[in-house]
This record gives C-alpha cells, sequence and structure tokens, in this order.
C-alpha cells in the first residue's frame, strides 16, 4: 500500500532567559561573593573557627541553591515549526500558524537582535531573542507585515526549517530577476524569441485512465495537482510584479485571445480539482486532462505576450508604460523620499492607465507599489 504522508515536521528551539533568571543568578553571585567576603572578614575579627565555617557555608549554600533552583526553572523558548502544510511560530504566550501555500519571502537578518521580545506589550509580529539572528517572513494575507522569528544557525533543526520555507516560497523567474535592491527588482530585457519556461505538456505521459493501479492513479493525480500550482504560480507572476506586469501587459490582457482562451482553460481545471484523489477515476483522468490543456494554453498565452509586450496599447500609453519602467529603473538606484516620490509617479500612472482600461493589473500589485513607497519613507 502507498504511503501517503507528508514529510515528518521539524521544530527549531531557540531558548531565551526571563527577568526572573536573571534575578536569581544576579542574586547567586551576590551570595557566592558575600560568603568570600565573609570568610575574609571573619577571619580578620578573629571569630570562632566553627562560626566562620558554619556563616560561610550557610551563605555559600544558599548561593548553590538559588543558582540549582535557576536552573529547574524551564526556559521559554522562541519555536518554529514546519510541516508538509503550515508553519507555526511564536513563543509561550502567542502561536501563529500559516499554510505554506501563503508564504511570499524568508530572510535572514544580517544583524543580531539587540533586544528580546517576550513582553505582553512587544509587537505581536516580533519573536526575537538577543544576540540571536531572526528570519523576516512575508505572507500574503498581509504582506507589508514582517513577522520577525529568532534562530540559531548552528542548529541543525533551525536550517532544515529554513531550508523548507525556502523551497516553499515563490521562486522569481530567470528570466525577470536583476540585481535586486530592497524590495525592487531590474527590469526584464523584452524577448520575442522567448522560450517560456514552462514545458509543453507531454501528451504522451500517462493517462490516469490508464493507470495500472490506484497507488498509480494517485500518483499522476498528484503530478497534475502539482503542474497546477506551476501555472498558477507563473502567471501570479505577471499579476502581481509590477516591473512584469509594466512591460508585458498582453500576457494578462483576457481581451487578447491567447489570454481568453488561457483562462478558459484554466477556469475548467480549477472547476474539476478536488482536495483530495476524487473517488471517481474518471473525473481524476478529466482533471489531468484540464491541467495539460491549461499548461498548453499558458505556454501560447505567455509567449504571445511577451513577444508582443506593449505594443498592443496606443502610443501614448506605451510612452507611459516607458515612463514608468524609467522611474522604476530610477528607484532601484534611489533611497528615503527620493525612492518615494519615484514610486508614488509609477503608482498614478498605473492607476491612470487602469482606469482607462489599458492596464489590468490586480489590486495587490497596486498595492505593493503603494506598500514600496511607505517603507522607503520609513526607512528615511
Amino acid at each position: 500500500m502507498a504511503n501517503n504522508s507528508g514529510p515528518v515536521s521539524v521544530t527549531s528551539r531557540t531558548e531565551y532567559r526571563r527577568p526572573l533568571h536573571e534575578r536569581l543568578a544576579m542574586v547567586a553571585s551576590a551570595l557566592a561573593m558575600a560568603a568570600l567576603l565573609e570568610l575574609v572578614v571573619l577571619t580578620i575579627v578573629d571569630t570562632d573557627p566553627l562560626v566562620t565555617g558554619l556563616v560561610t557555608i550557610a551563605t555559600l549554600g544558599a548561593s548553590l541553591l538559588i543558582a540549582a533552583y535557576g536552573r529547574v526553572i524551564d526556559l521559554p523558548a522562541v519555536t518554529i515549526t514546519v510541516d508538509d502544510e503550515m508553519v507555526h511560530f511564536g513563543n509561550e504566550l502567542a502561536i501563529h500558524s500559516f499554510p505554506l501555500a501563503d508564504l511570499l519571502s524568508v530572510k535572514q537578518s544580517t544583524e543580531l537582535s539587540s533586544d528580546t521580545s517576550m513582553a505582553r506589550s512587544s509587537r505581536s509580529d516580533q519573536f526575537r531573542v538577543q544576540g540571536c539572528r531572526y528570519l523576516q517572513l512575508r505572507f500574503s494575507d498581509d504582506p507589508d507585515r514582517e513577522w520577525q522569528v529568532a534562530t540559531i544557525e548552528s542548529d541543525p533543526a533551525a536550517a532544515e526549517v529554513v531550508s523548507r520555507l525556502r523551497a516553499q516560497q515563490p521562486k522569481k523567474r530567470k528570466v525577470s530577476v536583476g540585481r535586486v535592491v530592497g524590495d525592487l527588482v531590474k527590469p526584464a530585457q523584452a524577448e520575442p524569441d522567448y522560450e517560456p519556461t514552462q514545458p509543453q505538456p507531454d501528451r504522451q505521459a500517462p493517462r490516469i485512465a490508464n493507470a495500472g493501479s490506484a497507488e498509480a492513479a494517485e500518483r499522476l493525480w498528484q503530478a497534475a495537482v502539482r503542474q497546477h500550482e506551476a501555472v498558477l504560480i507563473d502567471y501570479a507572476q505577471y499579476e502581481l510584479e509590477p516591473e512584469l506586469l509594466l512591460r508585458f501587459p498582453a500576457v494578462t490582457d483576457v481581451s487578447v485571445d491567447t489570454v481568453a482562451r488561457f483562462h478558459t482553460a484554466l477556469s475548467r481545471a480549477q472547476d474539476l480539482r478536488t482536495e483530495r484523489f476524487p473517488v471517481d477515476v474518471d473525473r481524476a483522468d478529466e482533471y489531468q486532462q484540464a491541467v495539460m490543456a491549461a499548461r498548453k494554453a499558458w505556454v501560447d498565452c505567455e509567449k504571445y505576450g511577451r513577444a508582443v509586450g506593449s505594443g498592443l496599447l496606443d502610443v501614448t500609453d506605451q510612452r507611459e508604460l516607458t515612463t514608468a519602467l524609467s522611474l522604476l529603473e530610477n528607484a532601484r538606484h534611489a533611497q528615503g523620499a527620493q525612492q518615494a516620490d519615484y514610486l508614488d509617479r509609477i503608482h498614478h500612472i498605473v492607476t491612470d492607465l487602469a482606469d482607462r482600461g489599458s492596464l489590468h493589473p490586480q489590486q495587490q500589485a497596486i498595492d505593493e507599489i503603494e506598500a514600496g513607497r511607505r517603507r522607503a519613507l520609513e526607512a528615511e
């Protein structure tokens, strides 16, 4: 029987000391010093050796008891756990959970945290430990919010957690990634002879309808689900990344035939998709074939859209897109108020083109431009 269990969950713990631990350690150290001082003073004043020994031993014993008590009190910890579907993180006060599918980015801080975020008055999205680096996570439900979670780089569990998270974050397309500065990416060069990263579906691939067993059919269905997700992620780049939206508007323009055909095929695949392998094998086979059709339609849609670029728009709109791309390039090399000004002008151009029906951006793409403007001002 096939084993369908997902990967084992991995948890990284970064322990820290409460103020109580700090106070107990200070008291224990003070008593140890006091014991030494008592020994010296009582010896100098010629106190009875028995009394000197008892007093010194009592003080030193109290120091050791307090130190031991501090060690047996459980240390709180910032934890982060990754399983096959979710990431959970927090401390003893709160645990937050997000689907891995919602992960937008994961970065490791370059600096060590200067404080420990453990009080109820601390920011709810910070779980930092003094002297440790921390992960910086963003999720699709609120892209502007950055969660900070302490990890210890030398911890093998932390390394595995980071590896799994990075494997889940959406990949930037090789054709569109340039030198990254802040939140902006260098615009890609137009490629009339562009070859899509999604390969044409193999029509000779095994069909679910012809699978020799239920386990084989389910594996083929799972492969179709992964291919479906890959198409969705690829298309989302053009809807959500400002530089792709500005350079290749025809990829998302539903008035273009190739885009309309892609949306029809994608809608068909979406309608047939199920959360679990369907009991009806014919439905699973139908879904597999719908995904193959959506992949082919996406390849045609992307290739045509990149070939024409902004060529379907009138000359005035093309000039505005060229201006917006130039502003985006300038924003990459600017900081603070100047960068915010460039992004504000880009925001104005995009919303104006959208109002005229020349551009079809998702609201999240417009929001990302505005969020970049706010971050530029905050960083000043």
